[in-house]
This record gives C-alpha cells, sequence and structure tokens, in this order.
C-alpha cells in the first residue's frame, strides 16, 4: 500500500526508496510559520534513502548538470524553482 507523506524542503530529506514526488507548496503551519513543503507518494515499509534538492529562484545562474526539475511555487513576488540533484 501507498501513502502521501509531506516532508519540509531542505538540501537533504530522508524518505523512502522510490518516493514519487508530487507536488511543491508553501504550508502554513500557523501566522508566524510559512514552510516550503513537498508531498511525495511513498511505500512506508521501504529502507529510506537520502535525496539531494535545490531551490533556485528565477534569474539566478545554477548549474543544471544532474538535476531534475520538481516544480515552481510563489512566496510573496518571489518564485522559486526546485531541482532534484541526480546521484
Amino acid at each position: 500500500m501507498k501513502e502521501i507523506w509531506k516532508f519540509k524542503v531542505e538540501n537533504v530529506i530522508e524518505m523512502p526508496k522510490g518516493a514519487e514526488i508530487l507536488t511543491i507548496k508553501l504550508k502554513t503551519e500557523n501566522w508566524d510559520s510559512v514552510n516550503d513543503c513537498i508531498w511525495a507518494k511513498v511505500d512506508p515499509e521501504m529502507e529510506k534513502e537520502s535525496r539531494r534538492f535545490v531551490i533556485i529562484g528565477t534569474g539566478e545562474s545554477f548549474d543544471d548538470t544532474n538535476t531534475h526539475y520538481i516544480g515552481t511555487y510563489q512566496n510573496g513576488p518571489f518564485a522559486w524553482h526546485l531541482f532534484e540533484i541526480k546521484q
């Protein structure tokens, strides 16, 4: 059976092997806390692996070698783009 799990976006995220990232959004935990979060379809029985990510702002230069685009989200006037770094 699969489940949908939420993860706070960080440079390295531990998630079950084979997790399929579904989306990225801003999530307001309360009025003082906003987090970048991804939701992924996972098999909770799988062992965990480390996956690496980078967030790039619009107009920023970056090395796209071995990256996979995940999604774009906005925070106020800024647009951010999440990429997974493939190993």
